[in-house]
């Protein structure tokens, strides 16, 4: 009797033991797009976010534009420090709020460079072309390993 009581336990126990468990949805930064660190500080910083030449001789990171008083998604800080991998402080945070605006699955469908190449309203304007260096330039950030 106690032969048979296992012979049927066991197996309705394991089917208890296998059932899904429902994690619910995941955090929103799972598939967040997040290139290379070290291509950000040595050509997305200086020849995008901070190049000299935008019109009016503004900068990304200006306090009226994207610093940190700016009422948009993107604020920028001015790094002190020289950057480098890992990244800390005001780097850190000036590329965790450029790679919110970044799709990596789909680059030019990025708020990064869908709005300063006026392909979408943009508070200071067109800023670069569509298929400028610049645009290459956050083309490549997604190709780096």
């Amino acid at each position: 009797m106690r032969r048979l009581l296992l012979a049927v336990a066991v197996p309705a126990l394991s089917l208890l033991a296998c059932e899904t468990v429902d994690l619910g949805k995941p955090p929103s930064d799972i598939n967040a797009c997040r290139p290379s660190q070290q291509f950000f500080i040595d050509e997305i910083w200086p020849n995008f976010l901070a190049k000299e030449g935008y019109a009016g001789g503004v900068h990304c990171y200006d306090a009226s534009c994207h610093g940190a008083l700016a009422p948009n998604a993107l604020d920028l800080i001015f790094p002190t420090v020289a950057g480098a991998v890992p990244l800390t402080g005001d780097w850190a945070a000036n590329y965790m709020s450029v790679t919110e605006e970044m799709s990596c699955s789909n680059v030019a469908a990025s708020k990064l460079l869908e709005l300063p190449a006026g392909l979408k309203v943009h508070g200071g304007g067109k800023l670069i072309e569509p298929d400028g260096p610049e645009a290459t330039l956050i083309k490549m950030w997604i190709s780096q390993p």
